[in-house]
């Protein structure tokens, strides 16, 4: 429970501290909200340490906070340590060139540990959430954190069938912020060929309407202005409170600024 410096982490000593004071007045029969008054800590922060299991518990959110270098430390340890590189120069200069974003001075810091064996090798990222990838593929690249991007390459590497969909995704999504319509008939051909049922009865169902879907993804109109006008209708409607009338509501539709 050390951090870049091979310190040990003050919320972990202070959690740890907080956590024997509160268990100790619980054990005599003190009230919460007594507690609380004399340690000056919010009720539902007393509340929390009262009932945990054991310290473990509360540091589990306290050792495990994200940090910008969290991503980019398996590279580190496997350079360092495998690769015999030493420079943190070097290395600062290897992962700002993969995404990293941080200052150097966490870099120069975590590869001293790594060269005095003060920290162990960092633990296997945890596997994400499904919808998490589906989110990373669904929002643009530019959008995506830097090690949300390196997840994500690792994963499309480690599933061909994943990165087929992404690719076909993002093509789609090119589509249509350029409004190019006419690589429609292309990318459903490819679709089709990618052995992907759930995309293919997508793309089958995209061809059934060609020619709309087409124009749809060729201009910039849209339906937007209608589906506000609706919205707009449905408020005035519903302002009325059941109680207005066919004739009422057309005036207050036609009269309204």
């Amino acid at each position: 429970m050390l951090d870049v410096r091979g310190q040990p982490r003050r919320l972990v000593s202070r959690t740890i501290e907080r956590y024997e004071a509160v268990q100790r007045r619980v054990a005599e029969g003190r009230s919460l909200w007594g507690i609380s008054r004399e340690l000056g800590l919010n009720y539902y922060t007393v509340r929390r340490y009262a009932r945990a299991a054991g310290v473990e518990e509360l540091l589990a959110s306290a050792t495990h906070r994200r940090t910008l270098l969290d991503a980019f430390k398996p590279y580190l340890h496997q350079r360092v340590t495998a690769d015999g590189c030493h420079n943190a120069s070097q290395l600062f200069r290897e992962v700002t060139a993969q995404g990293y974003r941080g200052s150097a001075s966490p870099v120069y810091w975590y590869v001293r540990l790594l060269k005095s064996n003060a920290v162990a090798p960092p633990p296997p990222r945890p596997i994400p959430r499904p919808r998490t990838v589906t989110r990373w593929i669904m929002i643009h690249p530019d959008g995506l954190r830097p090690d949300d991007t390196m997840t994500l390459k690792e994963i499309r590497a480690a599933c061909p069938e994943l990165d087929t969909v992404t690719r076909h995704v993002r093509s789609f999504a090119t589509m249509m912020r350029d409004l190019r319509g006419d690589r429609l008939p292309a990318w459903i051909d490819d679709v089709r060929n990618s052995g992907l049922p759930a995309l293919v009865q997508y793309a089958d169902g995209l061809a059934l309407d060609l020619d709309a879907v087409t124009a749809g993804l060729s201009v910039a109109w849209s339906s937007g202005q209608a589906e506000g006008q609706n919205t707009r209708v449905k408020l005035i409607k519903r302002q009325g409170y059941g109680r207005a009338n066919f004739d009422l509501l057309r005036k207050k539709i036609l009269l309204r600024d």
